[in-house]
């Protein structure tokens, strides 16, 4: 009886111990101490999001110590802010133990510990320290030169700068779907063109598509993409359309016409479709024609979301997703809903505009 009952306390614990070790593993604990700080305050943990700071939660602060814990569905850009205190601790956020050293005089360099992503940042930041320091020493004497005497210091930030972009990229390559990489390469989707924007997507993997970082790039890629197409020819394409008949964009020339990429499963391009239903049956015997292109990849889900939806203008898909849609790819549409507006000769002339808008331009020249 002895043994039974050691055995089952034995395991008991057992059992306890290895629940603990699952729920450490599948969420974050930051445990923070501020160095030479003994007042009372409160920390509050953030995490960034598109619409900015959010506050994900707060500590008291007793003796310099605080800690969180909780639970995150991916990693998030975060920041740590003590009141009293003028400046936040940034961090890559992610279900792992996390240690932080903060001074409270910010006068030496605080100490993060623990976390995939970090490990990954302050490995790029040892790569690259050396062509920072030398980056920072160039731009000290270029700033000092006249414009017409900085030709060598352009070359040289110009050399530093191409070895710099090298290691990023190779940090790409390794870490597909590191948030960290993620921000690490941010700074530069301002500034690149529409092919460098689609090499770019192509190398991060969609397992960022939560982060707004990665929102950002495809909303820029889309940005850029219209604004190469409008005052274009619309790539043409061909298709079936839902009720099986063969369909090609180029026939519709000389009509007004909508190219409406959406789905069954994007609220958003349902919604907008309500709204130029209207605008459609008042303008289709007038010379204006939309063609929704939806981005599904099973037949029923498209069909049955134009029937419930009651969409009486031309349906057309290649049932294979927006990642795999040829059509998409010649428009380069990266998210839905994404509206191109042709005019009678086949041009594109805008894209995205709201439904009073499209309305006014149909009013404007449609009703003569």
């Amino acid at each position: 009886m002895k043994n039974i009952f050691s055995t089952t306390l034995l395991a008991g614990l057992s059992l306890l111990m290895a629940k603990n070790e699952v729920s450490a593993q599948t969420g974050y604990t930051i445990n923070g101490r501020i160095a030479d700080f003994d007042q009372p305050t409160m920390a509050y943990l953030y995490k960034f999001t598109e619409k900015g700071r959010e506050l994900i939660d707060s500590s008291t602060v007793n003796n310099g110590v605080f800690n969180f814990r909780g639970v995150l569905q991916h990693p998030v850009s975060a920041a740590v802010q003590i009141r009293k205190m003028r400046r936040s601790l940034n961090l890559f956020l992610e279900n792992e133990n996390f240690q932080l050293l903060m001074q409270s005089d910010w006068k030496n360099k605080e100490e993060i510990h623990g976390g995939k992503e970090m490990g990954i940042k302050a490995a790029y930041e040892t790569e690259t320290a050396s062509l920072s320091a030398q980056m920072r020493e160039i731009g000290g004497r270029y700033e000092k030169l006249p414009k017409e005497d900085r030709l060598k210091e352009n070359e040289e930030l110009t050399v530093l700068n191409a070895k710099e972009m090298d290691i990023k990229y190779k940090y790409i390559r390794k870490y597909p779907s590191s948030l960290a990489v993620l921000n690490i390469m941010r700074p530069q989707f301002e500034v690149m063109n529409l092919k460098e924007l689609r090499e770019m997507k192509s190398l991060f993997s969609p397992e960022l598509s939560y982060a707004p970082e990665y929102k950002k790039l495809l909303r820029l890629l889309e940005q850029k993409a219209a604004a190469s197409l409008v005052g274009q020819q619309a790539p043409d394409f061909s298709g079936t359309t839902l009720a099986g008949k063969s369909f090609t964009l180029s026939a519709l020339k000389g009509k007004y016409v909508v190219l409406d990429f959406w789905a069954s499963w994007c609220t958003p391009c349902r919604a907008a479709n309500q709204k130029i239903k209207p605008i459609y049956e008042h303008y289709k015997n007038k010379g204006f024609e939309m063609v929704s292109l939806s981005m599904d990849d099973k037949r029923n889900l498209w069909e049955n979301a134009v029937k419930k939806d009651g969409l009486p203008w031309i349906q057309v898909s290649e049932l294979s997703g927006i990642k795999d849609s040829a059509v998409a790819q010649k428009y380069s549409v990266v998210s839905l809903p994404t509206v191109f507006l042709l005019d009678k000769t086949g041009k594109v002339i805008a894209q995205n505009i709201s439904e009073k808008e499209l309305e006014e331009l149909l009013n404007h020249n449609l009703n003569k």
